[in-house]
């Protein structure tokens, strides 16, 4: 099998994101790729920023992306209501397939994933990725992995000891 989270480190490593993100404030790698779960070809970073000026610095990065020449468009979405402002691309394409690359910029701490990642980091088992990645597998062939899913899943295996699938199904029934 591939190794993905090579290939995710390898395109963020390519479009510099890093490098670009770094001048506006504290970024990290969060989500699946931060916790190397990835069965969707997705990568999260979130950015942490000093500023309520969120759509000029996003303004700022979508320009520093373009500029670098390898990706043509990028999708700038509007959640301040929520905390921050999203910068999309939808489709990098890579050796696995196309990638979908998230850029999420807030002011507040507290909307980002950095807590809730170095939370399960340190919580991780070897059981509890061999069962994460088998939800994930399942739900995703289905067409049912959708965005956010994937923290409910590491909450229902890591902290109530679900295994399976149709355990996760159930799971998240009993939750509304």
């Amino acid at each position: 099998m591939y190794d993905l989270l090579s290939e995710a480190q390898g395109i963020i490593a390519e479009l510099d994101l890093f490098a670009i993100l770094s001048r506006h404030g504290e970024a990290r790698l969060v989500g699946s790729v931060a916790l190397d779960l990835i069965v969707k070809l997705d990568i999260d970073i979130h950015l942490l920023v000093g500023t309520s000026e969120l759509l000029a610095v996003a303004d700022n990065i979508c320009r520093q992306i373009l500029d670098g020449g390898l990706v043509h468009e990028v999708r700038l979405s509007d959640y301040r209501g929520e905390g921050g402002v999203k910068i999309g691309i939808d489709a990098y394409p890579a050796r696995s397939g196309d990638w979908s690359i998230d850029l999420w910029v807030t002011e507040h701490l507290e909307a980002t994933a950095f807590a809730f990642v170095d939370q399960m980091k340190a919580q991780l088992r070897p059981e509890h990725r061999e069962a994460i990645l088998a939800i994930k597998r399942d739900l995703f062939w289905r067409g049912e992995l959708r965005q956010g899913l994937s923290m409910l899943i590491y909450q229902a295996v890591v902290e109530d000891g679900v295994r399976t699938a149709s355990a996760f199904r159930e799971w998240t029934m009993r939750r509304g």
